[in-house]
């Protein structure tokens, strides 16, 4: 995949149009997609109106242009104060504007006449942020002025807010436009269609107000995109954050001091920099600049520290985390890094675009197939590293009943230590892990796979041999291929301590997992409470560097074959530990830690 990259995610993306229309529409709010924030991408502006939008707003006419080749159905608005110069393009390509200037109105009136149109106008109204729009003492006689004019439709007023002077749209300024139009209405006898009260900081006054008076129109760009409310940059609930990833590339990863050498003076953009002592640090140089981004509304995923950019440069300091040379790193964006960003024509727009179960399990079921084949052939080098049993550790745990008498969970050293912090940070939450499987012999992984076979003949009658045997093979490993084998697997899930019950992960009634298709980790066909809690077991577990199953979202590898395939390592350092090995150390160290022999 090419970087720098941002990948556009369009189910988050439909997901905040809809759960923020359904919001505002609560109190009579209806809302405009702002598209100039995402260049007008016709995928994106195709997803605003699928979701139930059904006008999109956007500065550029260029954009509404585009929009409208790519055969985008909706109305649009220009929302930048149209240039006198392009009056013929704003009612030739668009279907209303947002305007101050009476003169502009004027010529707007005049082609709308010439090409036989009627363009709709909306009158912005200064309350106070200093940027477009007019004053409340000369609003009548503009209006007075507008209502004469032919071409032209007086479809209503609205304010901007926030933008330039960082003015909040308080309930006093939403009062005031109210109060502004319904002057209106009664001095000219008329009736505005739209009040549009401002942008996605509006969110906060309309969280709060219990009136919102004759508002019922917003125009939101930010929050549907980024999932925040611009005032304090506080996301919003039920929205997603991370519907636009930007992914840039390391290209040099050395040990350097974190202070320069030599006298400083301006750099290549003018400003003197400033340096913080923290001795000789890991410095990554990733392969992207200020001339793709505003780097200043980039915050990375990695704990890494962003030290400075040139125009092609952007300077880290690594820490701990695991990069090298052709890592990837992941940024969120703020709304400058956005527009800047998709924007630049040096970033590749990767469209993640919605796919459906099937689409899904056919992707998985390749992966899956490809990586039997890459296992099949992974080096091992023992590391000889003990079991233990957690079980016998002071964890905060649940256990699932095991088929094995006497079984015991052993887990390798590292991977103890692993659910030891897993289990803290659950505790923290008010929730427990769940161990349901760790350390099988041959022995136990056949019992299971009788055990299951016989529970799936028994569910499904009809259901032929051939049929139960590719459901079986598809979650329960034959008793030689199985990564339970070697000490580096747990089968886990989470117990909420508030609610007093297992979370739903969108295939367990409580402990049992039903076993079909949307057992796959990442399966679309599950409900949004279900896909929340596998995100947060699986995220527990990758934060550990385990790897989850393609297969079973309840499973996660580390330090064996299926873990060095996916994380692409040079051999894997557990193997298989056979029955015998394992009641052999039981014998020699009985102090409930088993070393491999």
């Amino acid at each position: 995949m090419p970087t720098p990259r941002i990948n556009i995610n369009l189910s988050k993306i439909a997901h905040n149009a809809k759960v923020l229309s359904s919001l505002f529409k609560s109190k009579g709010i209806e809302i405009i997609a702002v598209t100039k924030g995402v260049c007008a991408h016709p995928h994106i502006a195709n997803v605003l109106v699928n979701s139930g939008i059904k006008i999109l707003a956007d500065s550029r006419i260029s954009n509404i242009k585009e929009m409208r080749a790519a055969g985008v159905k909706a109305s649009f608005l220009l929302i930048r104060t149209p240039m006198i110069s392009q009056a013929e393009s704003v009612v030739l390509d668009t279907d209303m504007s947002l305007n101050s200037e009476l003169s502009v109105i004027k010529k707007l009136s005049e082609f709308a006449i010439l090409h036989g149109k009627i363009h709709k106008v909306i009158v912005m109204v200064e309350l106070g942020d200093l940027r477009e729009g007019i004053l409340p003492s000369q609003l009548e006689n503009t209006i007075k002025k507008v209502l004469s004019l032919r071409g032209v439709e007086l479809t209503g007023i609205g304010t901007n807010l926030a933008c330039f002077s960082g003015v909040k749209p308080t309930t006093e300024k939403m009062e005031l436009l109210s109060s502004i139009a319904s002057s209106i209405e009664k001095k000219f006898k008329i009736k505005l269609s739209v009040i549009s009260g401002g942008n996605s900081a509006n969110y906060n006054w309309f969280s709060t107000t219990k009136d919102v008076g004759r508002i019922n129109n917003l125009r939101l760009g930010e929050s549907i995109f980024l999932g925040y409310e611009p005032l304090t940059g506080k996301p919003i609930p039920k929205l997603y954050q991370d519907a636009f990833m930007l992914v840039a590339e390391v290209i040099e990863l050395k040990n350097k001091s974190s202070m320069p050498d030599g006298e400083i003076g301006l750099n290549a953009f003018g400003n003197k920099p400033k340096f913080k002592d923290q001795g000789i640090i890991r410095r990554a140089i990733l392969a992207m600049g200020v001339q793709d981004v505003m780097v200043a509304g980039l915050t990375p995923k990695l704990d890494v520290e962003i030290l400075g950019a040139g125009g092609d440069h952007i300077i880290i300091n690594a820490k701990k985390e695991n990069l090298k040379v052709g890592s990837d790193v992941s940024f969120t964006l703020k709304y400058g890094a956005l527009v800047t960003a998709m924007n630049s024509s040096y970033i590749f727009k990767n469209i993640i675009t919605p796919i459906n179960g099937e689409e899904y399990c056919a992707i998985v079921e390749e992966k899956d197939s490809l990586h039997k084949k890459k296992t099949a052939v992974m080096t091992v080098k023992e590391d000889h590293s003990p079991l233990i049993s957690l079980q016998d550790s002071d964890f905060n745990l649940i256990f699932q009943k095991s088929i094995q008498k006497n079984y015991r969970y052993l887990v390798r050293e590292e991977v103890y230590k692993k659910i030891g912090r897993i289990s803290e940070l659950l505790n923290n939450q008010g929730k427990k892990l769940i161990i349901r499987s760790a350390w099988r012999s041959f022995k136990h992984q056949q019992k299971l796979l009788e055990q299951k076979a016989s529970f799936l003949k028994n569910k499904y009658p009809k259901k032929s041999i051939e049929e139960i045997n590719k459901i079986l093979s598809n979650f329960v490993a034959p008793k030689r291929k199985s990564t339970h084998s070697t000490g580096g697997a747990v089968d886990a899930l989470i117990y909420d301590l508030r609610k007093k019950c297992v979370l739903d992960f969108g295939t367990n009634d409580g402990l049992h997992i039903d076993l079909n298709e949307k057992c796959y980790p990442k399966h679309p066909d599950i409900s949004e409470e279900a896909k929340k809690n596998r995100k947060l077991l699986m995220k527990l577990f990758e934060d550990e560097d385990f790897v989850c199953d393609h297969k079973e979202y309840w499973h996660f590898d580390y330090g064996n074959i299926g873990w060095a395939v996916e994380k692409n390592k040079e051999y894997a350092n557990y193997g298989v530990l056979k029955e015998s090995f394992v009641q052999s150390a039981a014998l020699n160290y009985p102090n409930k830690v088993f070393f491999y022999l």
